[in-house]
């Protein structure tokens, strides 16, 4: 068949950069907020009767991703490989993705949505109303991923304190990250970035640490704290950029 090429409708901005900012589903991601800019190059009219729907299907492009494989190990159930057509991953013979997303408003060519898990500079290829007539089957089969464990994920009450002042210092959903991190198969090397310590188990996101205990259905983070050691931290050297917030965190905490 002839390749087939679109150009984009438009382009996605919100503050997620990078794929470990990103849920699995933008349904777990409550406080994800971003926004579809209208290229300038579409009549404004294609946004036209828009407002009344609760949500949006966006089809887009996974443009950082490069290559893909027929198996992959999706980041639930992730112990046996599947097919890639039985999955969601973004690494596909087309990167091509679909969120349904909450749509917030629209201000003039920007579409405001919700509940997203899209990173900065999405290519958006098309946009379509969610219909709950046809796009919801709640009976339906959910295949291998119905047999999935899921953890409850809690925090003392000191990691949430530190978790909420670097929500605050990062401009991203820090504790929603984390229980995305950990409501799933929590200590699977193969998929996280986590160890097994002396008494408990470390997460690590980007320069930061997540120290958590595991006891059947549940997931106890129980402190936070900073990647970087003291020699590491007296370095001049910065290439993270955040050690200045390190230091700042040492202090207050």
């Amino acid at each position: 068949m002839e390749p087939i090429a679109y150009s984009p409708v438009g382009i996605f901005r919100c503050p997620q950069q990078r794929p470990s900012e990103s849920p699995r589903q933008g349904v777990l991601a409550s406080h994800s907020i971003g926004v579809v800019e209208l290229d300038s190059r579409l009549p404004l009219e294609c946004l036209s009767d828009l407002v009344g729907f609760d949500h949006l299907w966006l089809v887009y492009s996974f443009h950082k991703n490069n290559g893909w494989k027929p198996m992959v190990r999706p980041p639930r159930g992730s112990e046996k490989k599947r097919g890639v057509f039985a999955t969601r991953s973004p690494y596909r013979p087309n990167g091509i993705g679909m969120s349904c997303v909450v749509l917030d408003r629209i201000d003039g060519r920007q579409i405001v949505c919700r509940e997203h898990d899209l990173l900065d500079g999405t290519p958006i290829l098309d946009i379509k109303p969610y219909l709950s007539y046809s796009d919801s089957f709640p009976s339906a089969k959910q295949g291998w991923v119905e047999n999935i464990k899921s953890f409850k994920v809690s925090f003392s009450e000191l990691a949430r304190l530190k978790m909420e002042w670097l929500e605050t210092a990062l401009a991203v959903p820090f504790i929603e990250i984390v229980i995305n991190q950990l409501s799933v198969e929590p200590t699977n090397k193969k998929i996280k970035r986590v160890a097994k310590k002396a008494d408990c188990y470390c997460l690590s996101y980007r320069t930061w640490r997540m120290y958590f205990t595991l006891d059947d259905n549940q997931v106890s983070v129980c402190d936070v704290g900073t990647g970087y050691s003291v020699s590491d931290l007296e370095n001049v050297s910065d290439p993270y950029c955040d050690k200045e917030l390190h230091r700042a965190f040492l202090e207050k905490f």
